[in-house]
């Protein structure tokens, strides 16, 4: 009833709604309900709902093995230098959806990609939409570093939870770091909180620096949020605290470690060691590796007292987390209930890749040269090998496209 109801809205919104052509720029993206593509445009202050077509069901596993897509992008986009802003996965489609700035200009583009390698650009020009813009935004005119517009943190992490958008970013306002939740369809009800945070490696509160990269969790048989800031501490956020023209404090649970910025950071399932699905966050980072960080540890942190003391730097605290070989990876969402899909710089290579991840193996078999991949290798029905790693590589030698080289060592 509900979703007939959504459906009956939107399309009584979308009746009236204008063009997507007025995108400015894009920072993040996000799926919503109903086939919608939630897109951010940090130069306009507004977040646009782009109505796609219904996707066409997705055939067979489809992973993902584009390890040159710059070259891919250039090629079908006939331009010259392509940035990739940001990825996400469209679900139950096999399609990818890559925000790109095109050319000297950084001209805004959205693209779908599929596993075949296949790029089809949407015209935004002819694409329905609703927009909302964002109230308060931040309107400064200061560059980081003489190349870093504050306003382009104007929308820093945007995620779909619960019939909600949850937009986190800078406003102008005195305390900056902004969290927002915005209904949909599109209103004028917009719920607008700062959020402070005490810092546990710069020993301080502070109120400007924004989220960098949020999920969710229930926690206790409650809602929260669950956010990564710089140099990096893990906050969490109730959802009943995002109260409009509220002033909060996130409770800092952990120290992840300084001279970092969180990159990206989704929720997923996976099966602990006696087959039994377990709730995990996984956070990427631009400067180390992915952090794997089960619920039941974010649960258990967060039932303690907040930190409150500096953390040296360097040092882990607050939960037990799993490093995931993902250094150089930008961008990550669930492809589906087997894949991440990511998207990475190959740091041998230079290449920036759009790649599947297993999320049993959590590896590239592709990635390394090592032993096993000699032609004069045999595993010589050592059990060990035969039971831990042989299975492992022939699935993964056919997920990553080289089914040929499966029995070879045999």
């Amino acid at each position: 009833m509900y979703s007939k109801m959504l459906v009956a809205v939107a399309s009584a919104v979308l009746a009236t709604a204008t063009f997507a052509a007025g995108v400015k720029s894009v920072s993040r993206l996000a799926f919503g309900p109903e086939n919608i593509l939630f897109v951010a445009d940090w130069k306009g202050a507004q977040v646009h709902a782009l109505a796609l077509s219904a996707p066409v069901p997705r055939k067979g596993e489809g992973t993902f093995n584009i390890v040159d897509l710059e070259t891919l992008l250039s090629k079908s986009l006939g331009a010259g230098k392509v940035k990739v802003e940001d990825m996400a996965a469209r679900p139950g489609s096999g399609e990818v959806y890559l925000a790109v700035s095109v050319g000297a200009n950084k001209t805004p583009a959205l693209v779908a990609v599929t596993a075949d390698q296949k790029v089809r650009k949407l015209n935004l020009a002819s694409m329905k939409s609703t927009t909302v813009t964002l109230k308060n935004p931040n309107n400064s005119k200061v560059e980081f570093w003489k190349e870093t517009p504050e306003r382009s943190f104007t929308v820093t992490d945007m995620k779909w939870n619960n019939g909600e958008l949850f937009v986190a970013g800078l406003s102008n306002q005195d305390f900056a770091s902004t969290l927002r939740r915005i209904p949909y369809p599109f209103t004028d009800k917009q719920t607008m909180t700062s959020v402070e945070i005490y810092h546990t490696t710069h020993n301080q509160i502070e109120t400007r620096a924004p989220i960098r990269a949020l999920s969710f969790a229930t926690l206790g048989g409650k809602p929260y949020v669950v956010a990564a800031y710089v140099c990096t501490p893990l906050v969490t956020i109730p959802l009943e605290d995002l109260k409009d023209g509220a002033h909060i404090r996130g409770k800092a649970i952990a120290e992840l470690g300084y001279g970092n910025t969180p990159a990206d950071m989704i929720s997923y399932s996976a099966k602990d060691a006696s087959g039994k699905p377990q709730d995990m966050l996984m956070l990427l980072n631009y400067h180390r590796s992915g952090n794997i960080i089960p619920v039941n540890e974010i649960q258990a942190a967060n039932e303690k007292p907040g930190i409150d003391k500096p953390v040296p730097a360097g040092e882990i605290i607050g939960v037990q987390e799993t490093p995931a070989p993902l250094v150089g990876a930008t961008r990550i969402d669930n492809l589906d209930d087997q894949f991440f899909i990511v998207v990475r710089r190959a740091l041998e290579t230079d290449a920036l890749q759009l790649v599947s991840f297993d999320k049993a193996m959590l590896f590239r078999l592709t990635d390394f040269v090592s032993e096993y991949d000699f032609p004069q290798y045999r595993y010589n029905n050592v059990e060990f090998q035969l039971k831990n790693f042989k299975p492992a590589h022939d699935i993964l030698m056919k997920q990553e496209g080289f089914p040929e080289l499966i029995g070879t060592h045999e």
